[in-house]
């Protein structure tokens, strides 16, 4: 998580004429420290994971969409500011022209001058790569992503080294596609990744007007309002791969950004892979989401901030040895500047398995004030600790009872970052600590599936909790085998 970045309307409204004094189109492009260079190493994937995008289609024919010549193929360059529906089919190659825009910002309001909605949809099967180190894709206020793939057919946005066109562009520290059958894959930070930008509630204004927004990191747009259920669309069966660019400390993009998004977005079935940053971040908002596979984090991998109050089920997070940077399982804050900044972080999430791999970090830290419900969880492998939990304004929460864990599973040869976090462990008298008995898919993959351990803890079925849960009456993400729903559309994690 990167430190707090906000700015009052005041500053956004300067900063808007500052970038409309340089000229242009009035875009936001990043500012580009030059091209980063990938971790060495080689690597494996699966499910269209390495090797040529290939082009076997006509380009659709858009303002936003021009014929490019790379090597000997033809592929669709994507860039600028998408202002009318962009459907793209699968076929051609699609190449991100540096930051690429969904819409026109309509505000928190959707009366902002200047605002366009635009929907863009994505068909199953289609790969999206990036043209640039710092290419990204982001969906503005008001606009909408329709990224509808399938389990034999996912949506992939992935870096040009991982198709094997960056030599071809000239990218700098370029490096070949994955071999088959390679496991290893230690690559990150090769584009700039996907943010969503929402009108749902955030807390990260320090002047508290009656409606708070910001502007998101590297350039990503504005956020926030006062629509809970505001949508920003859809994402199903969407794989973003080698993400996340640290351009400073203090402005940086993950591998995808929930930003102020609202929980009329849905949001199934998604894998963030090898993020430069963290994996998956939410700032605030409300959007719900299940089915998440988050791997390979260089910073955190499920990140929260800015009062986010989701529901979540369904997550398998696997750090990857490789990614030497790889911290927390959960990095969970309500508000760095202000930790009962209202309204509170407070999601409520299920059924997760959490696997350590670097040494580093803890499974879980939870600080800064934040509360949330988590239930069924399996924290195993090498995290430095289990459980951590910070300062006394999240203690708080714990002892007010809107922090609560229960039917926890705890494998980690340090179970508990304090005697304080033990005693908030204890108060279930479901959680417990033991060996892991975790298998992986393939002889080989990750060790991710519940064995008779995990599976002997006393669960709680959290649909009897919010109607949004499945039924799910165990501990952990993946019950057993025969009902592994990471199967097919994901890389790495069953390689």
């Amino acid at each position: 998580m990167t430190a707090l970045k906000t700015k009052t309307l005041l500053a956004v409204a300067a900063s808007a004429l500052a970038l409309a004094a340089c000229g242009g189109d009035g875009t936001s492009e990043l500012q580009n420290p030059g091209d980063t260079g990938s971790n060495p190493g080689t690597g494996g994937g699966n499910n269209g994971g390495g090797g040529t995008g290939g082009s076997t289609g006509a380009c659709p024919t858009h303002p936003n969409v021009t014929k490019v010549t790379v090597g000997t193929e033809e592929h669709c360059r994507i860039s600028g500011e998408i202002t009318t529906n962009l459907t793209l089919t699968a076929g051609p190659a699609y190449q991100l022209n540096g930051t690429v825009k969904v819409g026109k910002d309509v505000g928190f309001d959707g009366q902002k001058a200047g605002g366009v909605t635009a929907v863009l949809s994505i068909d199953p099967g289609v790969k999206i790569y990036a043209g640039t180190r710092t290419s990204q894709l982001a969906i503005q206020r008001g606009s909408r992503i329709n990224a509808q793939g399938t389990a034999a057919q996912p949506i992939i946005l992935t870096s040009a080294d991982a198709l094997g066109y960056a030599t071809t562009l000239g990218l700098a520290n370029a490096r070949s596609p994955l071999g088959a059958g390679v496991r290893d894959d230690p690559y990150s930070g090769e584009w700039g990744g996907l943010s969503l930008l929402g009108r749902g509630v955030i807390n990260n204004c320090p002047a508290a007007p009656a409606v708070c927004e910001a502007e998101a990191e590297g350039g990503s747009g504005l956020y926030g309002g006062n629509v809970p259920n505001d949508t920003s669309g859809t994402l199903r069966y969407v794989r973003v791969e080698y993400a996340g660019v640290r351009f400073t400390e203090t402005n940086e993009l993950n591998a995808i950004a929930f930003w102020g998004v609202g929980s009329g977005t849905t949001v199934d079935y998604i894998q963030a892979h090898n993020g430069g940053d963290d994996t998956v971040e939410f700032f605030g908002g409300s959007v719900n989401a299940k089915h998440l596979v988050l791997t390979g984090a260089d910073d955190d991998s499920l990140d929260w901030t800015f009062g986010w109050n989701g529901k979540v089920q369904h997550v398998v997070i696997a750090q990857n040895p490789l990614q030497l940077a790889g911290d927390a399982g959960y990095e969970a804050d309500n508000n760095e500047l202000g930790f009962d900044i209202l309204p509170r972080s407070a999601p409520t999430i299920s059924n997760v398995t959490l696997v350590g791999n670097t040494t580093a970090g803890a499974g879980l830290r939870l600080r800064r004030g934040t509360a949330g419900k988590l239930y069924n969880h399996v924290v195993s492998g090498n995290f430095q600790r289990g459980l951590r939990i910070d300062d006394a304004a999240t203690y708080a929460q714990a002892d007010a009872g809107n922090l609560s864990l229960r039917s926890f599973y705890i494998s980690v040869a340090t179970p508990f970052h304090s005697t304080q976090a033990q005693a908030v462990f204890t108060k279930d008298a479901n959680n417990r600590t033991g060996a892991s008995t975790l298998s992986s898919y393939v002889s080989g993959g990750k060790a991710y599936i519940n064995g008779v351990n995990e599976n002997g803890v006393t669960s709680v079925d959290p649909r009897t909790i919010d109607a949004f849960f499945d039924a799910a009456p165990y501990a952990g993400a993946v019950r057993d085998s025969a009902s592994n729903w990471t199967l097919n559309w994901t890389r790495w994690l069953n390689d």
